[in-house]
C-alpha cells in the first residue's frame, strides 16, 4: 500500500467507513475483529491532526498520555500505567516498536514517526506477544513500504516562530524481486520559549531523520525486509518555568540569596528562564539496522525472524531549575547499545491458529551526569567549611533478557473463539554506579572530613553500608510468566463482544541520581498488572458508524515510583521504591461516524480511576513523610477526551475543500506523590483548527492550521528541582501552512 492508504475490505462508497487491517496480534486481520482495545490511524489521519511524534498521539488515542521530563526522557502511560522516571536506562510501561522492531527505551522513540503507513496503539498488558515492559500497552508504527511502481512525495510546513518542517520519500521497484523506499525528514527553528529576565529565546528544533527500506522476494513464499535508519537531534532541551522558591535545606537558604530573591515567572506559556553561558541543546545520534525474514514453509506454516541492532550516543547540557543562575545543572554523556532477536513459527490447523517462538535481547546503557550546584543549599550539606560545587553521577547497566512464548486461538463454534497465550521471561540486570568527585578534590576532601573516609579526587564517594566510599555494584535476577486468556462472541458479522484477563510484568529498575549512600541504588523489583477487560466493537448504519467500548480493572502490584530513603547527614534523598498494591478501574468509548456525505466525526473518551491501596508511607517530593493511601497516581488524569471533526466538500470538478477541528481534554492531576498544591497540574482543553483544499485524485493538498488556537496557558508536569519548584508548559497558539504533493 502506498503512503496514506488504508487497506479496505471490499469496496465502500464515499460515506462508508473503510476497514483497517492491522497486525496487533502479529498477523493481518481486520481491526474490528481484534478482541482487544486498539486504536489505529492511517498516515493521512495522522498528518491531518498534526501528529508528528509519539507524544502527539494523545490527540487521538483515548487513555494515552505523554509527559516530557526535565531530562528529555519522554514518559508514556496508557490508562494510568506508566513509569515516571527520567533515567535513560529506565524500562517503560508502554513500549514503542516500528514494524515490530523494538525501541526498548523511551529516549530512543523520537525517530519512530518517519514515513508511516499507519500506527496501532494496543491497550492493556501485551506481554505475551510483545514481551515485557508493556504492562500499559504497546505502540507499533507501521512504516510505509516500497511500492510496485515509482512514487515520490513531499510535505512542507512553515509556522509561527519560524518553524520549518520537511519530509519526503522516493519509492519503487529496482528489479522484479527488489523494491526500495527512501525517506527523510527535518525540523528546523521554532524557538518558542522566552526568558522573562534576559529576553533570550529557547525551544528550537533541529532534527534530521532518514531511512532506507529494502524489500526482497527472491522466491515465492520468501520475503526479506532490511531497514537502515539514522536520527540526529540537536534540538534545545526544554526550559522550565519557575513557580516557587523551595529550598532543599531551608536552614542554609541564606547562602544563596540570588536564588531566594529570584523573580517568579509570569503565567504564560512562553515564559521560562535559563542560563546564558551555555547552549542547552542536544547532540544525539541514533542508528538502527533491522532485518526481517518471512518464509512460508508450507500452506499453513510460516517462519519469521526479526533481528535488530541499535546504537545511541548523547551529549547534552540541562538547566532544569527555572532560573538564569546555576542552582543545579547537568552535562550528560551517555550511550546505549541494543541487540534483539526474535524467532517464531505460526500456522493453522482447521479451527486452530497458533504461534510459538523465542526472543533474546541485550542492552548496554552507560550514563555520566556532571552536576554543577554553584548556588544550591545542598552544596553546603557537609558544613560551611566543606562546600562543594560540582560532582558527577554515573550509571553502567547491562540488561539480558531471554523469553519463550506461545499463542493459540480456537474457533469453538462459528461465532465463539477462545484465546490463550503465555510467555516465560528471564531478565538479568547488572548495575554499577556512584556519585563522585569531579576531579578537583573538593567533594572528596569534604567527604573525608565529615565521614572519615579515604575518598580520592575524581573517584566515587558513595558510601557503602560500612561507610566506605566507592562504586556500588549490584545484580538483579528476575523471571516471570505473562499470560492472557480470552473469549469473544460474534452474534452478527459486524458485532464483536469480548472478555479478557491478562497479566504482564515490567522489569525491575535502577536509578541514576545523586547517591550519598549505596542504599539509594537498591533497585525496585518487577511490577505486575493483572487486567480484567470486557468490551465490544460494532459497525452499524450501513457501515457509516463504528463504535467500540471497554470496561477494565487493573490489579497493580509493586508499582515503581520515585520516592525517598533516609541517608545519614543528608536526610531523605531520592530513590526508586515499590508501591505494594494499587489499582486502576475505568472505561473507554470510541466512535467513528460519517452521518452525512463529507462529514466525519471521531469521538473518544476514557475514565481511569487510579488509586494507591493499603498503608503505603514514604516521602513526598519535599521530603515530608506521608501516607499516600487512597491517592491517585501522579501524572494520571481521571478523565481524558478527544474529538475530531472534518467536513469535506467539492469546489470544482477536480478539487475538494475541507474544514476540520480537534479538541483534546485532560482532567487535573499532580506532578508527584502527596497531591501537593505546588505540584498540581490543572485540567486543560486544547483546540486545533484546520482548513484547506486538495485534488480529488490525492496528488496535492494545501492546508492552513492553528494549534492551541485559544492560547490556553497549561502545563504538563511540575517538579521540585533542587531549591526551586518548576513547571513545564505546553506551547502557546501556533499557526502555519502545509503543502503536500504526491507523484505517481
Amino acid at each position: 500500500a502506498g503512503k496514506g492508504s488504508i487497506p479496505a475490505a471490499g469496496a465502500a462508497d464515499d460515506n462508508q467507513i473503510a476497514e483497517i487491517v492491522v497486525t496487533a496480534q502479529k498477523r493481518s486481520e481486520s481491526l474490528s475483529k481484534v478482541p482487544m482495545s486498539v486504536t489505529a490511524a492511517s498516515d493521512e489521519q495522522l498528518r491531518a491532526a498534526g501528529i508528528a511524534s509519539v507524544g502527539d498521539l494523545q490527540k487521538i488515542v483515548p487513555g494515552f498520555r505523554y509527559t516530557p521530563s526535565a531530562y528529555s526522557t519522554p514518559i508514556y502511560s496508557i490508562r494510568g500505567v506508566g513509569f515516571n522516571e527520567s533515567s535513560l536506562g529506565a524500562k517503560p510501561n508502554v513500549s514503542v516498536y516500528v514494524d515490530e522492531v523494538p525501541l526498548p527505551l523511551s529516549i530512543l522513540t523520537r525517530s519512530a514517526s518517519l514515513d508511516l503507513e499507519r500506527v496501532e496503539v494496543l491497550k492493556g498488558p501485551q506481554g505475551t506477544l510483545f514481551g515485557g515492559n508493556t504492562t500499559g500497552g504497546a505502540i507499533n508504527f507501521i512504516a510505509a513500504k516500497p511500492s510496485d511502481h515509482v512514487q515520490a512525495g513531499m510535505d512542507i510546513s512553515y509556522g509561527r516562530f519560524d518553524r520549518l518542517e520537511f519530509s519526503g520519500f522516493v519509492s519503487g521497484p529496482v528489479t522484479d524481486t527488489l523494491g526500495v523506499r527512501a525517506a527523510v525528514s527535518t525540523v528546523q527553528g521554532g524557538a518558542w520559549q522566552k526568558s522573562y529576565t534576559h529576553g533570550g529565546s529557547h525551544g528550537r528544533d533541529d532534527t534530521i531523520n532518514g531511512r532506507i527500506l529494502l524489500h526482497w522476494q527472491p522466491a515465492d513464499g520468501v520475503r526479506f525486509a532490511l531497514n537502515v535508519n539514522h536520527f540526529h537531534d540537536a534540538s534545545d532541551e526544554p526550559a522550565a518555568q519557575l513557580i516557587a522558591i523551595t529550598p532543599l535545606a531551608p536552614s542554609r537558604a541564606f547562602r544563596i540569596p540570588l536564588i531566594i530573591n529570584y523573580p517568579l515567572a509570569p503565567r504564560n506559556n512562553r515564559a521560562a528562564d535559563f542560563n546564558t553561558n551555555r547552549d542547552y541543546k542536544r547532540d544525539n545520534d541514533q542508528t538502527q539496522v533491522s532485518l526481517r525474514g518471512d518464509i512460508d514453509i508450507a500452506d499453513n506454516l510460516s517462519l519469521t525472524s526479526i533481528s535488530s541492532y541499535l546504537k545511541f550516543d548523547q551529549t547534552r547540557d540541562v538547566d532544569p531549575d527555572g532560573t538564569a543562575i546555576e542552582n543545579i545543572e547537568y552535562t550528560t554523556v551517555a550511550s546505549i547499545e541494543n541487540f534483539n532477536q526474535e524467532l517464531r513459527f505460526a500456522g493453522n490447523t482447521g479451527p486452530v491458529q497458533w504461534m510459538f517462538g523465542g526472543n533474546y535481547e541485550w542492552i548496554k546503557v552507560d550514563q555520566v551526569d556532571t552536576g554543577r550546584v554553584t548556588y544550591d543549599t545542598n552544596a553546603y550539606a557537609l558544613g560551611p567549611n566543606n562546600p562543594f560545587f560540582d560532582y558527577y553521577n554515573s550509571s553502567f547497566q547491562r540488561f539480558e533478557t531471554k523469553a519463550v512464548f506461545g499463542n493459540i486461538d480456537i474457533d469453538l463454534t462459528d461465532t465463539v473463539t477462545a484465546h490463550a497465550a503465555a510467555r516465560y521471561t528471564k531478565t538479568t540486570i547488572d548495575f554499577s554506579g556512584c556519585t563522585g568527585d569531579s576531579g578537583n578534590g573538593v567533594l572528596a576532601a569534604g567527604w573525608n572530613a565529615v565521614f572519615g573516609t579515604n575518598a580520592q579526587p575524581g573517584a566515587c564517594v558513595t558510601l557503602s553500608p560500612t561507610f566506605q566510599a566507592g562504586l556500588a555494584s549490584r545484580s538483579l535476577d528476575e523471571d516471570n510468566v505473562s499470560w492472557r486468556f480470552g473469549l469473544d462472541y460474534k452474534p452478527a458479522s459486524d458485532i464483536l463482544l469480548y472478555a479478557n484477563v491478562s497479566r504482564g510484568y515490567k522489569a525491575g529498575s535502577y536509578p541514576i541520581l545523586s547517591a550519598s549512600s549505596a542504599s539509594q541504588f537498591v533497585p525496585v523489583t518487577q511490577e505486575s498488572v493483572t487486567a480484567y477487560e470486557a468490551g465490544f466493537k460494532a459497525t452499524l448504519a450501513n457501515r457509516t458508524l463504528q463504535v467500540s467500548g471497554a470496561a477494565f480493572y487493573y490489579d497493580y502490584k509493586n508499582k515503581q515510583v520515585r520516592g525517598r530513603v533516609i541517608v545519614p547527614v543528608f536526610g531523605p534523598l531520592e530513590a526508586l521504591v515499590n508501591v505494594p498494591k494499587s489499582s486502576v478501574k475505568g472505561a473507554e468509548l470510541q466512535m467513528l461516524w460519517k452521518p452525512l456525505r463529507g462529514v466525519t466525526l471521531n469521538l473518544s473518551g476514557t475514565y481511569a480511576d487510579s488509586k494507591i491501596l493499603g498503608g503505603f508511607k514514604n516521602y513526598d517530593p519535599y521530603g515530608v513523610l506521608s501516607d499516600f493511601s487512597g491517592e491517585a497516581f501522579p501524572l494520571t488524569s481521571k478523565f481524558q477526551g478527544d474529538a475530531d471533526a472534518e467536513y469535506e466538500f467539492a469546489v470544482g470538478t477536480k478539487m475538494d475543500a475541507f474544514l476540520g477541528a480537534n479538541l483534546n481534554y485532560q482532567s487535573r492531576t499532580n506532578g508527584g506523590l502527596g497531591e501537593l498544591p505546588l505540584l498540581k497540574i490543572d485540567a486543560y482543553a486544547l483546540l486545533d483548527l484546520r482548513a484547506g483544499i486538495k485534488s480529488d485524485d490525492g496528488t496535492w493538498r494545501f492546508s492552513i492550521w492553528g494549534r492551541n488556537v485559544t492560547n490556553k496557558y497549561y502545563w504538563t508536569t511540575a517538579d521540585h528541582i533542587a531549591d526551586t519548584t518548576v513547571r513545564y508548559t505546553g506551547k502557546p497558539a501556533t499557526y502555519g501552512a502545509t503543502l503536500s504533493v504526491r507523484f505517481n
